[in-house]
């Protein structure tokens, strides 16, 4: 092949500006030059002999490129003059980027040849170039050691010794910054292939640190800005990576960041790559940041710089705005307890500062802590909300649009405690809807969206003001974000206000339709979304018969949506026909022939990579063998998330319109059920959730249709169950099995333990009757933390702990929930698996011992679950007695309110049905139930101790101090919330009047306004106790004319 013919295409190709002709030539060197091994030799003499730089360039690229595929078809002998002739002409080329093409080739050469040791003379070359009095030669040799950790790490790694003993010559070479920097880059790569267990290379590369950190100081000093950016680059992997490198070192690092941070003589740029390392280490290395109390000066560094101006445009980044970063990772991965009472002091001195960029900065470092600090934040709200009110009251718009990002922030994660405050909160939000900078109106529309869902009926007082506010801004805004955000607000105040939004619906609806006419444009489209969104909303607040009317109408128009090549559109209309067949039940059937096959073409669309259009397309590249593609190649093949969150609510309205239109979506159900199965193995958790949900609609929603009768406890199943219901069982539940087997994430582990609870109350133990044992172990794996979803890195750094806990717990109480469960439905034939549960429960009563749990929620289940469970095996419980009991005694005067509610149930029900006589134990346990009747803020609390006493008095009466408890016992009722205690209270109230208890019978007119309360509820009492309780009534009538029960309001119930 001739090498000047070669170079003379090349050199077209560099010269080319239009894309027809870079077309033609990468045509002709695909088809003529890259289709032989000889093109190998021709470009390497390209590359040694051409003048022009950008061809020397272009034809080290493309050597790099085809060495994969041809080198091994060269000869061994020609490949010799080869190796030597590159080395030689990397070492003599005088051009940067040349160089660095030239060593990429190389070291693609090498990644062949070393592994067959064809190459011997390759790393003395390199020792002796990083050696060599010539400072180009020293530049030229690191750099290719660096490249070679790219592909052959794992030989590198085997002379470790000797490149620390280089690293530490050249990363404090004299006269080049570029071979001080390319050697921390070198270690950076050395970094990643060294084990955490490596000791003496770990000792040997923390002795590199502070050289690493002076050349980073260095490149700063001199605005190197390419390598600072590639060095912090390196410092940020050192924080991600498991290896502890840094820990001796890594508060001098910190104060480093700080300061770099702080400088306002560097460039912004590099500032900002200052504070992302901070964020990094503050996420990876908060164990050591909080042990070596630097959490205090960093925040007391880094809120002065969110002092400073802001870009106009949000996307734009800035030192401010990476420090409200850094502010929020130490929020989200510190206890709030090191964060909010050094911020809080900060924040009240910086809001009376008269700078505005103070006032500002004290706003946005509410908002950014608010998340990872919620339930700590709670307890100071009263002391925060006036803060955040001034700030939304301040003269300057950059502070009022901070307040109202703090106050959106607030209104998400504490709904609750801020509805208590909408009576300061809410006449601000509407001053900010009038103001006139329309930033400020689109960020107190953010701010009102999450207040509304929080006040349900307290929103009714506002709705007149705002919706005339909300319409206004629907009609006149400019920005489309601010239209997109108040027609939010208006979806979550219908659905606060629930049918009191019927008075606007008729003035809300034609602007809605106007939305979701829009067919044209980006902002279109996302108005359109946000409408068909906010239609759904009103329609489920006004119900069926005020919105019929337009039913037909907004269905097309979400239907037409389905055509618009919109992954999110096709979203928002699955979510409008989830909704409207919620609202309108059966009678939606008719749209289900429209409808479903794009649904099901959404559940069974492929996540295939779509073209990146904002990368720039290499038109040199040639066909290559997949196998000989890089790593660099594979990066194109990304998961497109749009078409997974698409398919996610697909899945989901599935179940949706199951459930809804029932009978009438039979002849959809094979097939989808099948795309349902299929989506349970997706790689997105949202489609494995939505499709796991679906799932079970259809087995409910197929047993609903069946005739159903009332499930009976134990299996075998003793109960009919229909051939419908059998059918979908034996496909559905081995499906979510092997689905479980395999699921890594925590969250769906939960709603898998979720569905089956609900499943299993409804439809009784027909659900699980071919598969307790496999159940069974999954839950075992759980309590064990052996399951699939609960791996973890062992080291410390690594994890979000506050969300680990936090899915943790909520993991072992959805495992817990589903024994208890099982244990009602199954009964004493789920015994045997009670038994090697019950240890693996009780031991998280003492959960503040285990590092992992948080305390009062794991004491909390472990009561609530083994009350449960005794519930279901009744006298399965009897071995246990003694263990049980002492447990119960101790959580009935646990520090949680809720724990002692919890364990009072469980006493009762522990006493009802063990055949253990445990009337010795009554004083112990009327003793703990004692406390329970006075000063306790939840009423269910009571409620469960008034239950309690009401088994111990059916279990054991005569040892039970009636003439004492009784007037406690009294005073209580009737029960002021957990009103299914109401069985075991009127039956031992039935039982005393059976047998004429002086007590009771000497205060039949104080008893007689409980009679009147419980029975005036009807969701008070079961049919059986509210018959006997009438009875007793009629007993009491014919028994005692005086009490004149018939002129009573209990007369009607004789």
């Amino acid at each position: 092949m001739d090498a000047r013919s070669v170079e003379e295409l090349l050199s077209q190709l560099a010269r080319a500006t239009d894309s027809d002709t870079i077309r033609n030539i990468t045509s002709t060197l695909n088809t003529q030059v890259y289709v032989s091994p000889e093109c190998i030799p021709a470009l390497v003499q390209v590359i040694s002999n051409s003048p022009m730089f950008e061809v020397r360039q272009l034809a080290a690229v493309e050597l790099r490129k085809r060495v994969s595929k041809w080198w091994l078809k060269i000869d061994d002998a020609a490949r010799v003059p080869i190796r030597a002739q590159l080395l030689q002409v990397v070492l003599s080329e005088q051009h940067n980027l040349v160089r660095h093409a030239i060593a990429r080739a190389i070291s693609s050469i090498a990644r062949i040849d070393i592994a067959e040791n064809k190459w011997p003379e390759l790393l003395s070359f390199l020792n002796q170039a990083s050696s060599s009095a010539t400072v180009g030669h020293r530049e030229v040799g690191i750099y290719c050691i660096y490249t070679l950790f790219e592909v052959i790490a794992e030989f590198l790694m085997n002379q470790t010794g000797h490149l620390f003993e280089l690293f530490s010559k050249t990363i404090a070479d004299p006269e080049s910054q570029e071979v001080r920097a390319t050697t921390v880059l070198a270690l950076g790569k050395l970094a990643e292939f060294i084990d955490p267990e490596d000791k003496d290379n770990i000792n040997a590369f923390k002795q590199m640190i502070p050289a690493m950190v002076n050349v980073l100081e260095a490149s700063l000093k001199e605005n190197d800005d390419k390598n600072a950016r590639e060095i912090f680059e390196v410092i940020e992997n050192l924080f991600m990576l498991d290896t502890p490198f840094l820990s001796e070192h890594l508060a001098d690092l910190i104060r480093f960041l700080l300061t770099v941070a702080s400088s306002h003589e560097l460039d912004d740029s590099l500032r900002e790559l200052a504070l992302n390392s901070l964020m990094w280490g503050s996420i990876y290395k908060q164990s050591k940041i909080k042990s070596l109390k630097l959490v205090a000066p960093i925040i007391e560094s880094i809120i002065p710089i969110g002092t400073e101006e802001d870009p106009e445009d949000i996307d734009d980044d800035s030192p401010s705005r990476a420090a409200f970063k850094v502010m929020n990772a130490l929020a989200s991965n510190m206890p709030p307890q090191q964060i909010v009472p050094i911020m809080m002091p900060i924040v009240v001195n910086y809001m009376q500062n008269q700078s505005p960029g103070h006032r500002k900065a004290a706003m946005m470092s509410v908002a950014v802590i608010i998340e990872g600090c919620a339930e700590f934040i709670s307890t100071m709200l009263k002391e925060i909300l006036p803060i955040v009110c001034a700030g939304l009251q301040d003269p300057e718009m950059i502070v009022r649009r901070a307040a109202c990002m703090a106050l959106s922030c607030l209104a998400e994660e504490l709904p609750v405690e801020m509805a208590e405050h909408h009576q300061a909160i809410m006449p601000l939000v509407f001053n900010l809807l009038n103001d006139t900078n329309p930033e400020i109106t689109k960020h107190a529309c953010n701010a009102l969206d999450p207040m509304l869902d929080g006040l349900e009926g307290e929103v009714l007082q506002y709705l007149p003001m705002l919706m005339e506010k909300l319409i206004w801004l629907l009609d006149n805004a400019q920005q489309t974000d601010t239209k997109a955000t108040a027609l939010g607000a208006i979806g979550s105040a219908a659905h606060s206000a629930g049918e009191g939004f019927q008075p606007y619906f008729n003035e809300v609806m034609p602007r809605i339709r106007n939305f979701m006419s829009a067919t044209d444009g980006t902002d279109e489209a996302l108005l359109r979304g946000v409408a068909t969104d906010t239609a759904g909303a009103i329609a489920e607040a006004v119900g069926a018969e005020v919105f019929r009317p337009h039913t037909q109408d907004f269905m097309n128009l979400a239907i037409e949506q389905l055509t618009l090549d919109s992954p999110r559109l096709r979203e928002c209309s699955y979510a409008f026909f989830s909704v409207i067949a919620g609202v309108f039940g059966e009678e939606f059937a008719p749209f289900l022939p429209t409808i479903m096959p794009a649904i099901l073409h959404s559940c069974k669309a492929e996540e295939s990579n779509e073209p990146n259009l904002e990368t720039e397309i290499d038109l040199t590249v040639g066909d290559e063998d997949e196998e000989d593609l890089d790593e660099d190649d594979l990066s194109g093949l990304n998961f497109n998330s749009a078409i997974a969150d698409e398919k996610e609510f697909a899945c989901d309205a599935l179940g949706e319109l199951f459930e809804n239109t029932r009978s009438h979506f039979l002849p959809y159900v094979d097939e989808s059920l099948q795309a349902l199965v299929e989506a349970t193995g997706h790689l997105f958790d949202g489609v494995r959730k939505a499709s796991l949900g679906s799932l079970f609609a259809y087995i409910k929603t197929f047993y609903s249709l069946s005739s159903v009768s009332d499930w009976v406890q134990g299996l075998p199943v003793n109960y009919p169950v229909h051939e419908n219901v059998q059918k979908i069982l034996q496909l559905a539940i081995p499906t979510v099995l092997t689905m479980w087997s395999d699921e890594d994430d925590r969250m769906v582990a939960v709603q898998i333990c979720k569905e089956l609870i609900q499943a299993l109350k409804l439809m009784g133990p027909c659900v699980v009757a071919d598969h307790v044992e496999e159940i069974s172990d999954h839950i075992l794996e759980i309590f064990e933390k052996r399951s699939t979803c609960q791996e973890t890195y062992d080291v410390e750094d690594v994890i979000d702990e506050d969300e680990e806990a936090e899915s943790e717990s909520l993991l072992i109480a959805a495992a817990a929930d589903l024994v208890a469960a099982l244990c009602e439905t199954i009964g004493q034939g789920y015994i045997s698996y009670f038994n090697a549960f019950l240890p693996q429960i009780a031991k998280y009563y003492a959960s503040i011992t285990f590092k992992s749990t948080k305390g009062p929620g794991e004491r909390l289940m472990a009561t609530g679950c083994l009350g449960e469970c005794i519930g279901g095996i009744k006298s399965g419980v009897t071995p246990h007695t003694e263990t049980l009991l002492q447990l119960f005694l101790k959580a009935a005067s646990d520090e949680e309110e809720t724990v002692r509610s919890n364990a009072a149930f469980a006493l009762g029900v522990l006493v009802a049905n063990t055949q253990t006589d445990l009337s010795q134990q009554y004083g112990s346990i009327l003793s703990v139930l004692h406390p329970l009747f006075e000063n306790q803020t939840f009423p269910g609390t009571t409620d469960n101790a008034s239950g309690a006493v009401a088994r111990l008095i059916l279990a054991h009466p005569n040892a039970v101090p009636l003439d004492q408890v009784l007037p406690v016992f009294l005073n209580a009722l009737p029960l002021k919330s957990d009103f299914a205690e109401n069985e075991p209270v009127f039956e031992s109230l039935f039982y005393l009047f059976r047998a004429n208890n002086p007590f009771v019978m000497g205060h039949i007119p104080q008893f007689l306004p409980i009679f009147s309360s419980v029975l005036s509820n009807e969701e008070q009492l079961g049919d059986a106790t509210r018959a006997q309780l009438i009875e007793l009534l009629r007993a009491l009538n014919a028994q005692s004319p005086d009490l004149n029960l018939g002129s009573s309001e209990l007369g009607r119930f004789l």
